[in-house]
């Protein structure tokens, strides 16, 4: 999809604005709800291995009627399984398994 590797980089510098953004302070509502729908949409195409966790939490942050608090906590949520994705994508393979 126009050269686009699937590689999650390129959501986490905006995952980490709707994660700073508890009170409201830098995006508005309609700001953060259409990043995550953005991403959302872009979701198939991404190397993601625990999509349906991430698919739920990037929809709860599309919904109507979340505060900024929850939906930063949903984006810390988001950034935390794809930061241990890419620690156990970055373990050396030993063979024992």
């Amino acid at each position: 999809m126009f050269g686009f590797d699937g590689s999650t980089k390129a959501i986490i510098h905006f995952l980490e604005q709707i994660k700073d953004n508890k009170e409201g302070e830098k995006l508005t509502h309609k700001e953060v709800r259409a990043y995550a729908r953005l991403i959302l949409n872009l979701l198939p195409v991404l190397q993601i291995d625990n999509k349906e966790q991430i698919q739920l939490l990037l929809a709860a942050i599309s919904s109507a009627g979340l505060p900024h608090y929850d939906r930063s906590f949903a984006a810390v949520q988001i950034i935390e399984l794809l930061d241990e994705q890419e620690y156990q994508r970055s373990r050396p393979d030993d063979g024992l398994f």
